[in-house]
């Protein structure tokens, strides 16, 4: 944050400066909800693309898979029973948190938390 204060990298400053003007300039036309919400969908417009491209690039650079038979490994794959009980009861855990959370956001049981 520094080095953006003191101008010590000039491009970044920069970009960092219009920026923030951008988005005031904005703000003083708009909502801020509106404001938010195209400010998320400008950053996903450009890191969506980027990241298919990454991907694209990623499969066309893949090698050809080698034939299942072939390789055979070294050790026993899965889990033990102990380990599925245990992962099993995490997983529940998480799942049950998660639809409370929404329930209670949804339902609007406080208002400042669901905005």
């Amino acid at each position: 944050v520094w080095e953006l204060l003191y101008w010590r990298v000039p491009g970044q400053s920069a970009l960092a400066l219009v920026g923030v003007l951008g988005t005031l300039g904005c703000l003083t036309q708009f909502s801020a909800v509106s404001v938010g919400a195209y400010g998320a969908l400008a950053v996903l417009g450009v890191t969506l693309p980027l990241r298919l491209h990454r991907a694209a690039l990623r499969a066309l650079r893949q090698r050809p898979p080698e034939h299942p038979c072939r390789v055979q490994p070294d050790r026993a794959v899965g889990l033990s029973p102990e380990e599925q009980q245990r992962w099993a009861r995490c997983l529940a855990r998480h799942i049950t948190a998660a639809t409370h959370t929404l329930a209670r956001l949804f339902l609007v049981h406080s208002l400042p938390e669901s905005l």
